[in-house]
């Protein structure tokens, strides 16, 4: 798009809906345009903004209404509804009580979910409001919008968006493969195209007024301009709901936040009354509104609406992750006692099935008593001895083996068994040994040779002689494997 199409579209826009474009916005305006060129048989946005240069006033409508925002959710944001339910209403009811009269205005109402949102909360409300005049009034710049919001069909997903499962069960009835809000609901709200840059006394005054993210979209001046005119439609205790994102403080000054509440403001004035905000406070320190609606709020005509679980906070939130029956921190499995992970039937918190553990932390098999020994095998009697295999006995050999004795022999780790004779904890089955030698580390011990001294020992095959403590007996063993390196030469005698 050249420079100078997109300075005339954008200050086109800015006049007609109040929407500031910046240059940075211009893939946007394109993509937004694009669909309508290509509806009109025109082949590229140089055409489309040539036929509104000449004036085509139905194009230019259409342009400022694709441009405009039409995102809206029901129960948008939660909190501006639970002020609505706790703070206001009940507020207006008593103050009103004389007059039975309220009027809310929904500005930039855009497809229908924030006054219909506020025609069910009212509609819980109905013993309290037995004989007033409620009116809802919707507006919105764009007339496409607001012939879906007169028909209140929604799909599946927009009714996913923020709607209770229990409201749209009561207040919808299914079309085909979309959702409608009933007619009574439909009835309490009315809606009319308007702009917000036109002169809002023809709409008369209004207590309550949302205009939530719309002010966004406007420039400093625009906005200042909006806040004046809506303070001058409102009496002196109504009340003003502006978006999350959006502000009165350095704009303008005929409004101010109420105390401790963001995004809900009373006019500047010295007749704004003192508001009393003890249900919404105590609905906000539970984390969710639902925490306040069960008996009081049943009371109250009102109904809750529960905010998404991420949003949730104190022990609402704590609740959530909290199994059925269970105790702790981390919830036990069922028929279990104890805090952490025990399988059913136990007490302690890791032992297995039919075990009984105390200190310890691997549990023993089935049919095994162990105090300090962790991991005895089935038929063992383990103490101090931890990888005692069946029908053995140990005290501090770690690794004997079945029939073997083991005292205090350490062996050699990498010489094979053979010949020589030895103690200690690896020692197998039939031998016996007390404190043999230490075998050869790198050379097989096949051969007659005598024991070395030391305190190591050897491992013996089945049946091998044994040894005392001075040195090992000869054995009868197979012929000598000693690596005799003269035989063979030396490397570079190989040519």
């Amino acid at each position: 798009m050249k420079p100078d199409d997109f300075e005339f579209v954008s200050r086109l826009i800015k006049s007609k809906s109040g929407l500031v474009l910046s240059e940075d916005k211009t893939y946007l305006l394109e993509s937004r345009l694009m669909p309508i060129a290509r509806k009109r048989g025109l082949k590229d946005l140089g055409e489309l903004i040539g036929a509104m240069r000449g004036g085509d006033r139905n194009l230019v409508e259409e342009v400022v209404d694709a441009m405009t925002t039409n995102e809206s959710f029901f129960f948008r944001d939660t909190k501006p509804f639970d002020q609505f339910r706790h703070v206001v209403l009940p507020h207006m009811i008593r103050e009103r009580a004389s007059k039975r009269h309220l009027r809310i205005w929904c500005a930039a109402a855009s497809s229908g979910q924030e006054p219909y949102s506020l025609g069910m909360i009212l509609d819980e409300f109905k013993t309290q409001l037995a004989g007033w005049r409620v009116e809802i009034i919707g507006t919105d710049i764009s007339r496409e919008i607001l012939t879906k919001a007169r028909a209140g069909l929604y799909s599946q997903f927009e009714v996913q968006r923020g709607l209770p499962i229990g409201l749209l069960v009561k207040y919808f009835q299914k079309k085909e493969d979309q959702w409608q809000i009933s007619s009574e609901i439909r009835s309490k709200v009315q809606y009319k195209e308007f702009n917000l840059l036109e002169d809002f006394r023809p709409l008369g005054q209004f207590d309550i007024v949302y205009c939530r993210n719309v002010l966004i979209y406007f420039d400093q001046p625009t906005k200042s301009d909006v806040l004046a005119r809506v303070s001058a439609l409102m009496p002196d205790d109504g009340f003003l709901f502006l978006g999350g994102a959006e502000t009165v403080l350095g704009i303008s000054d005929k409004f101010k936040p109420l105390a401790r509440q963001r995004g809900i403001y009373q006019l500047n004035r010295p007749g704004a009354p003192e508001v009393d905000l003890t249900a919404l406070e105590k609905a906000q320190a539970s984390g969710t509104a639902a925490a306040s609606s069960g008996a009081a709020g049943a009371a109250a005509g009102g109904l809750a609406f529960p905010k998404p679980k991420h949003m949730q906070t104190g022990a609402a939130a704590a609740g959530t992750a909290t199994r059925p029956a269970t105790t702790g921190g981390i919830p036990p499995r069922p028929t279990t006692t104890g805090t952490a992970t025990a399988r059913p039937g136990l007490t302690a918190t890791t032992a297995r099935p039919t075990t009984t553990g105390t200190a310890g932390t691997i549990p023993p098999r089935p049919g095994t008593t162990g105090t300090t020994g962790t991991t005895a095998r089935p038929g063992s009697t383990g103490t101090t001895g931890t990888t005692a295999r069946p029908g053995t006995t140990g005290t501090t050999g770690t690794t004997t083996r079945p029939g073997g004795v083991g005292t205090t022999g350490t062996g050699s780790s990498f010489s094979k068994p053979s010949g020589s004779t030895g103690t200690g904890s690896t020692a197998r089955p039939g031998t016996t040994g007390t404190s043999g030698s230490t075998g050869s580390t790198y050379r097989r011990p096949l051969g007659t040779g005598t024991a070395g001294s030391g305190t190591g020992t050897t491992p013996t095959r089945p049946s091998s002689s044994s040894g005392n403590s001075s040195g090992g007996a000869s054995g009868t063993t197979r012929p000598s494997t000693t690596f005799d390196r003269s035989r063979f030469g030396k490397p570079e005698d190989k040519k």
